[in-house]
């Protein structure tokens, strides 16, 4: 019987087994995303996704509820990328909810309550941790909801004048998307459970003091900062080290993720079947402008 000799087939910064099936490259699945991420990578696999609406500050939809998880499905099956930068473009995490793009929540509450919210919303926080396998950086470029994103990556830069804030109490949702774990995990039961009763705002010097973000930095340097960690990531292990690391400090994650949130993620959506609540932004605007106006008096 004859012997074939099999050699990995070397794509620079890896060896590939060549009778595998060539992962999606970055060119094949950046266009598909077009509408919501910008993606930028150096020649060194590092992956800079910034999430967006028409090319300015990013408006939460149901179109990108879905595509952040499934960005990451694409992400993370791509070799090529050795670290992934993710955050906002312009001066906004995260501006507000999408108007233009918005449904009748009383007519599709069924569909809303699984495959918009839960599906997609579960799949968002298990694609950060378990999809991605690389070191990531979370970017909080500015004031924003939906900051657990940035919360579960591996670390975490915030900037001066951005904060964070828990907005399901006040709007009648239980807080069980996963926002419960990251908030529990990075500043303690006590400080997190208070954080979403009261619908406190946390600023970045606090989030710092409370171990929540890294570091702190002016908005026009956070993504230059974000870069030269990653450079500093690229230059001091090796490229299975780095994986396998990450997967190493990522476990309280995924036992935080086993125990809690596929069933708490259910909890909310009990709350959001009887009681019926409305996806506005209207809390959003009016605790921002209330948050933003008691940082500029200070």
């Amino acid at each position: 019987m004859a012997k074939f000799e099999v050699q990995p087939r070397d794509r620079g910064a890896y060896f590939e087994h060549p009778m595998v099936i060539p992962h999606m490259t970055l060119d094949e699945y950046g266009p598909k995303f077009k509408d919501f991420f910008t993606f930028k990578r150096d020649e060194k696999g590092v992956l800079e996704a910034k999430w967006h609406t028409k090319g300015k500050e990013m408006l939460w939809s149901a179109q990108i509820h879905r595509a952040i998880w499934q960005a990451c499905m694409y992400i993370g099956q791509d070799m090529d990328n050795e670290i992934v930068i993710l955050g906002g473009t312009g001066d906004k995490w995260i501006a507000g909810m999408d108007d233009e793009t918005g449904m009748n929540e009383a007519e599709n509450v069924h569909w809303q309550s699984y495959d918009h919210m839960y599906y997609d919303g579960t799949n968002i926080s298990e694609g950060l941790i378990f999809d991605l396998e690389v070191p990531t950086i979370g970017v909080i470029n500015g004031p924003g909801f939906h900051t657990e994103m940035a919360l579960f990556c591996d670390i975490t830069l915030m900037a001066e004048d951005a904060y964070i804030v828990d907005m399901h109490i006040p709007v009648n949702m239980t807080p069980g998307d996963g926002i419960q774990i990251a908030l529990r995990e990075c500043m303690g039961m006590k400080r997190a459970n208070y954080m979403m009763l009261m619908g406190q705002a946390i600023d970045a010097k606090t989030a710092l003091q409370y171990g929540m973000v890294n570091e702190v930095l002016p908005r026009e340097k956070i993504y230059d900062r974000a870069h030269e960690i990653a450079d500093q990531l690229m230059k001091t292990a090796t490229r299975a080290t780095r994986r396998v690391t990450v997967q190493v400090l990522r476990a309280p994650w995924k036992m935080a993720f086993a125990w809690e949130l596929r069933h708490a993620f259910g909890s909310e959506m009990f709350t959001t079947l009887t009681q019926r609540p409305t996806h506005e932004d209207k809390y959003w605007k009016a605790k921002s402008a209330s948050v933003e106006k008691e940082m500029q008096d200070k």
